[in-house]
């Protein structure tokens, strides 16, 4: 059988974007958080020793997903609502 000038350029492209299509949906899942960041500032206890774990070993845990999930969690808890803050003390104008 015959087949027509850049046919067979053709088929081996599309047979090489197949492959690599294929191979790229077999890629592992990325990891979920345990705890969600309320779930995190609500749980004082439970934030500050997943915080622990992270400070522990910076090098692989440090960028997960829970980590993440308890620095933000420890950002919005230390802040706390603006309207519970006092009102700033400014000097008076000279």
């Amino acid at each position: 059988m015959r087949f027509r000038p850049g046919a067979r350029f053709v088929r081996m492209s599309l047979g090489i974007v197949v492959t690599v299509i294929g191979a790229a949906g077999c890629a592992p899942a990325p990891d979920r958080a345990r705890h969600t960041v309320d779930e995190y500032r609500l749980n004082e206890k439970l934030r500050r020793q997943e915080l622990g774990l992270c400070a522990n070993d910076p090098g692989s845990p440090g960028n997960s997903p829970d980590c993440i999930n308890a620095r933000a969690a420890g950002r919005a808890a230390g802040i706390g609502s603006l309207r519970e803050l006092p009102p700033l003390q400014l000097p008076p104008k000279k």
